[in-house]
């Protein structure tokens, strides 16, 4: 059994989504489609921060040109990843003697708790995080959900419910996308895209944003 492609890492899956939302600035599900695209990148070995700096260069080009209303599907930017993810093998191919840039977890690693102003202890976890990348990213992975749950736990009534407002109403444009039995994982994960949008908080990944210093 190939476990890459059948069960790729649920990190990888997260960061593209908040790379994509925080990108479009709203809330959005990726489709069951989109998501088919997502395992295709990760079983054919996309980088994430390839997959991050092309979906970048997609809405930058789009706001350029003026274009009306946001990207609503992954799949609007396929064709460019898949462009780039091809030019980069080109480049790194053996007969071109050119070598894929290091990856460094480290600087990423202080640049996320850079970010984390207000949250020290947080901050000083991530900090003193150590090991491969993927390891690394696993614990990042845990360590987003807890700072989640404790900003879920801090709100007031007002502010939990404005949350919650918003994410129905997210919900209800998706009507008739989602299979039912999706629908609590959905507003799971909507409640946390709305969070970290409101609140601005960083996501944990050494793929965001925050760990490349944008």
């Amino acid at each position: 059994m190939n476990e890459t492609v059948e069960e790729p890492p649920h990190a990888y899956f997260q960061a593209i989504e908040e790379i994509f939302v925080a990108l479009r600035g709203a809330p959005l599900l990726l489709s069951p489609a989109d998501w088919q695209v997502a395992r295709r990148w990760h079983g054919e070995g996309v980088p994430l921060d390839l997959v991050r700096s092309t979906l970048e260069e997609v809405f930058a080009k789009r706001k350029e040109r003026g274009a009306k209303g946001r990207i609503s599907s992954l799949r609007y930017c396929a064709p460019a990843v898949e462009a780039a993810w091809a030019d980069l093998r080109e480049l790194t191919a053996p007969a071109r003697r050119a070598e894929a840039p290091a990856f460094e977890v480290a600087p990423r690693l202080a640049a996320l708790a850079t970010s984390l102003a207000g949250r020290e202890s947080l901050a000083a976890q991530v900090a003193h995080l150590s090991g491969d990348p993927q390891e690394v990213e696993e614990r990042l992975a845990v360590l987003d959900r807890e700072m989640l749950d404790q900003v879920w736990e801090g709100l007031d009534g007002e502010a939990r419910s404005e949350v919650e407002t918003a994410v129905e109403k997210t919900l209800a444009s998706l009507a008739g996308r989602l299979p039912a039995g999706e629908l609590d994982s959905s507003r799971e994960r909507l409640v946390r895209q709305t969070l970290r949008r409101k609140l601005g908080l960083p996501v944990l990944s050494l793929f965001s944003p925050e760990a490349q210093g944008a």
